[in-house]
């Protein structure tokens, strides 16, 4: 039989379809090749985290498509890879060209670096990019690009690429989101992005960018998203023309240093939502208008030098949610319509000229929940419905309001703090305010409240109670102890009668209270020595009896103590010597007998502190020598077991300490955040005496020599348990975090008893050793304001831009470090904390950091916020002013805060350069004055008592970086 010859034409159809299926037999092949290499290339802390992409054992040609983030197509090529949030370290290698169908490349949130390989320009179906919250370091060109001509999103933001903004985007004519945020890129915004005419979405916030806002980005005309501000620093103001931008929804230019007036031509902007244009140089009035945005619900031109009165057209934003004009130079009356603004839930007026009441209507439409209006001129009553369910915030501090606490307000039990003292309140205290569940601080002080207290108390978590400076009777309730999380109580300045009550001390978490001035009697409790957590005591001016309580030594972190004109007796016990954290006493003028106890914690006391007690021996007088014979022996015994005690826990320890180094040595783990060329054995080799280059709370710093030349700074912190001497805290803080002033973490070696943390090492030391060492005079003022700058910048970033927010909480001098260009870098993050609800205050456990900076609310109340770094910070700009540690210089009880009020106090014609000129550093040779004048202002303010009157870093970042305009005054000495 014949066989029927085959058709030519399906012959070669045939042979077509066998070679596509094996072209992409090969191409799938190749995709699996890029994705090995770029596993190997990009490794996590754990090396797991890719974990599931291997090979597979039957070489199926579509085993990559199911590796995690992989999606590919028909034809088994990769169509799209997600591989984020899984800190992984290393670069992206060159074999990421091989994925040439790829559509989405999404690598968010690890930390990656290096530059982008020019290979990468082979992926010209890319159509999404996103390398977001990264390292890598580049100057971004249009090589990379150029040739993605189907790209709709571009997003670099949060990394290192530095240079000049790219103008080839232009040429991708599908782009559409565009962010180029948070990076150091520098000059001008090119011109021609308005050419992009496809964009909806354009970022260049938060870089180092210059000149003058180009007004032809006015022609975007499908732009919808604006965010060009914070960090920049640009010349002139809004472009007029940005009122053509008729699709915007919304415009952030905040923090940018713009000058002159808002432009009316954005009331035209109809789709705006959100108007952010805080913290610049804005001046004039605030444009009528505005009132044109109708889609308008959040403004912001609070932290500006706007004048004049709130448009009556503003009756027309109807949508508007939240309204922030605080500190600006605003005046007249609030308008009656804001409280007819039927969505309103924020309204922030604080710091302005704002005059006559509150609107009438504020609060009734049952959805506001944070008012703010201290420090203006505002009279009249509270609004009846001020609250209605959603009230948690209201401060009215510092005005001239009158009149009872309206009777709706005192059962709002949704408010979480009310501070309205300052004013001219009376009537009863309502009963409420003691007993409303979320309620954290209440501070009522300076007005005309009169009555007693309620004698039913049930606010469990408040935890700030200041009633001073009002006409407040009756006796304290015993139920004050039903307040279990106070942590300050004020009581001073009032009427107050009765026995001071022993549950008051039963208050295990309170640290500060002060009584004085009242009409107390009775004797001191002896509860008082069990609430050991008390830092501050003030009993003064009262008709107290009796004798200090015994035990009152159990008082260990105790720093004042005022028992002054009382009526108390007895001798003063000799257990007070070992209160080595009293630095403030006040014994005066009561009726104590007996010989002033000597030695120990009396020698640093004053005189003053015993005046007024008639009947009181001062020490070397004769008549009162007999009372103490009897302690001559007890003093030389003391010590003596003291010594011998120490040094039986000294040898316990060595002995301890060797047996686990022996049998522990073999069990030392390197982990590292990014690729290191050394073992753990070579970092064991660095722990000599002789490489130790600091010492502080938490652990030794020793220098480590790395065998492949490198040097690293590596900090031993012993104990891995639950006091883990900040190793939980620097590890969680450090390994996510990524910013040129944040100090680098390499990566830990650990064992089951030791951490050692590796850092980059920083060969010029700390700021401290710098600054008061013999060398100190070399640190000219250019250096200085750039380090403050720049530590600025590293705190600012933990305050602001990290995700949860993180608090330091050990800022000093010492925790700041100059690598070999004198660049600041902020370290030691034993004691960082997290702010996992975008800013409120936390309560810790014990006070952390370095005395001296710490903050005046954080060392009686442990609540801390971003507030308490920046007080922190404000001691340090003082060092670099003066040159001057901040204690140790100023006498008994006396830092540098103190010493700087007190000095510029006492000149005899004050003045912004005589207050310079008496605390400035005399090894300064130079200074322009005018910049010293304006850093010193910066520092005054951010040691302000007040933590609300601070600025934020953001804040003192944007006056760091606008000094004053003038011609500089040089002072040569």
């Amino acid at each position: 039989m014949k066989r029927r010859p085959i058709d030519p034409f399906v012959s070669r159809l045939g042979s077509f379809f066998i070679f596509l299926f094996f072209a992409s037999l090969c191409f799938a092949n190749r995709d699996m090749e890029a994705l090995l290499k770029m596993k190997s290339s990009m490794i996590g802390p754990g090396r797991s985290e890719l974990g599931d992409w291997e090979p597979s054992p039957s070489s199926s040609p579509s085993a990559h498509c199911d590796f995690s983030g992989v999606t590919c197509d028909g034809d088994n090529r990769v169509v799209a890879l997600n591989v984020s949030n899984l800190r992984l370290f290393g670069s992206i290698p060159p074999e990421i060209g091989m994925l040439d169908k790829i559509e989405n490349l999404t690598l968010v949130s690890n930390n990656l670096t290096g530059k982008l390989p020019l290979e990468m320009a082979k992926l010209t179906s890319l159509k999404f990019l996103n390398l977001s919250n990264n390292a890598f370091r580049d100057n971004l060109t249009a090589e990379i690009t150029v040739g993605m001509t189907e790209l709709e999103v571009f997003d670099i933001y949060n990394n290192n690429f530095f240079g000049l903004l790219p103008v080839e985007f232009v040429k991708l004519k599908k782009l559409k989101h565009l962010d180029l945020g948070g990076c150091y890129f520098t000059g001008q915004i090119p011109a021609v992005y308005s050419e992009m005419q496809s964009l909806e979405f354009l970022s260049v916030r938060g870089n180092m960018l210059t000149g003058r806002i180009p007004a032809s980005l006015g022609r975007l005309k499908n732009l919808r998203y604006l965010y060009a501000g914070y960090f920049n620093h640009y010349d002139g103001g809004i472009p007029p023309e940005f009122g053509s931008l008729s699709s915007l929804e919304l415009i952030d230019l905040a923090n940018c240093n713009l000058i002159g007036e808002i432009p009316p031509s954005l009331g035209n902007l109809k789709h705006l939502h959100s108007l952010f244009l805080q913290v610049n140089n804005l001046t004039g009035r605030i444009p009528s208008e505005l009132s044109g945005l109708i889609s308008l619900k959040s403004l912001d031109l609070s932290l500006n030098e706007l004048t004049g009165e709130i448009p009556s057209s503003f009756v027309a934003l109807q949508n508007l949610t939240l309204i922030n004009l605080f500190n600006n130079r605003l005046h007249g009356p609030i308008p009656g319509f804001v409280g007819d603004f039927p969505h309103l839930e924020v309204l922030q007026l604080w710091n302005n000229n704002f005059t006559l009441q509150l609107p009438e209507n504020l609060g009734r439409n049952g959805k506001l929940f944070l008012l703010d209006v201290a420090t203006n001129h505002l009279t009249g009553l509270i609004p009846q419905d001020l609250c209605n369910g959603r009230l948690k915030t209201l401060i009215l501090l510092d005005n001239y309001f009158f009149g009872p606490i309206p009777e709706k307000l005192g059962r709002c039990d949704s408010l979480t703090k009310i501070r309205i003292a300052g004013n001219f309140f009376n009537g009863t205290v309502p009963a409420g305010f003691f007993n409303f569940p979320a309620l954290e601080q209440l501070d009522i002080s300076n007005n005309y409240f009169s009555g007693a207290l309620p004698s039913q108390m049930s606010g469990e978590i408040l935890g700030s109670l200041l009633l001073s400076n009002n006409h407040i009777t009756g006796e304290i309730p015993a139920a004050i102890r039903n307040l279990e999380n106070l942590q300050v109580v004020s009581l001073e300045h009032n009427q107050f009668t009765g026995n001071l009550p022993k549950e008051i001390f039963q208050l295990n978490k309170l640290l500060r209270i002060n009584i004085s001035f009242n009409n107390i009697s009775g004797e001191i409790p002896d509860s008082v020595v069990q609430c050991t957590s008390l830092t501050l005591v003030d009993l003064s001016e009262n008709y107290l009896v009796g004798v200090i309580p015994r035990g009152i030594s159990k008082l260990k972190i105790l720093s004042v103590l005022n028992l002054s004109r009382n009526h108390l007796t007895g001798q003063i016990p000799n257990e007070m010597r070992s209160m080595m954290s009293l630095t403030t006493l006040d014994l005066s003028y009561n009726n104590f007998f007996g010989k002033i106890p000597t030695g120990g914690q009396f020698s640093v006391f004053n005189v003053s502190a015993f005046i007024g007690n008639p009947n009181l021996c001062f020490p070397n007088h004769g008549p009162c020598a007999s009372l103490h014979k009897n302690l001559k022996y007890v003093k030389l015994i003391i010590p003596l077991v003291a010594i011998f005690i120490v040094l039986l826990c000294v040898l316990a320890a060595l002995y301890l300490w060797k047996r686990k180094k022996i049998q522990k040595s073999k069990a030392w783990k390197l982990t590292a955040f990014q690729r290191l060329n050394f073992k753990a054995e070579d970092v064991l080799e660095c722990l000599k005496d002789e490489s130790i280059i600091g010492k502080g709370g938490a652990g030794v710093v020793y220098r480590g020599s790395m065998p492949d030349g490198s040097v690293v700074a590596i900090k031993l912190l012993l104990g891995s348990g639950r006091n883990d001497h900040g190793f939980s805290a620097e590890i969680q803080t450090l390994g996510r975090i990524k910013h040129r002033n944040i100090v680098r973490l390499l990566g830990y070696v650990s064992n089951r008893d030791t951490n050692l943390l590796l850092y980059e090492y920083m060969p010029n030391g700390s700021l401290d050793q710098r600054l008061h060492g013999v060398k100190g005079g070399h640190l000219h003022w250019d250096l200085r304001y750039k380090i403050a700058m720049e530590a600025a910048k590293g705190l600012c970033y933990l305050h602001h831009d990290c995700t949860p927010l993180i608090i330091h909480r050990d800022v000093k001098s010492n925790n700041i470090l100059l690598d070999k260009l004198f660049e600041a870098h902020v370290s030691d993050f034993g004691l960082a904390k997290f702010l996992q609800n975008g800013g409120a205050s936390e309560c810790m456990s014990s006070i952390a950091g370095s005395y001296g900076y710490i903050a005046p609310e954080y060392a009686y109340t442990l609540k801390v916020d971003e507030k308490s770094d920046v007080y922190s910070f404000g001691v340090v700009l003082l060092e670099l002013i003066a040159g001057r540690k901040p204690v140790g210089d100023f006498g008994e009880g006396v830092d540098i805060v103190r010493w700087v009020l007190k000095t510029t106090s006492e000149l005899s014609q004050p003045s912004d350069a005589a207050s310079v000129l008496a605390v400035v550093d005399s090894r300064l040779t130079e200074y322009p004055l005018q910049a010293v004048i304006h850093l010193f202002k910066i520092a005054m303010m951010c040691v302000e008592e007040d933590s609300s009157a601070r600025p934020t870093m953001r804040e003192v970042v944007h006056m760091l970086s606008n000094p004053p305009r003038s011609a500089p005054t040089l002072i040569n000495l």
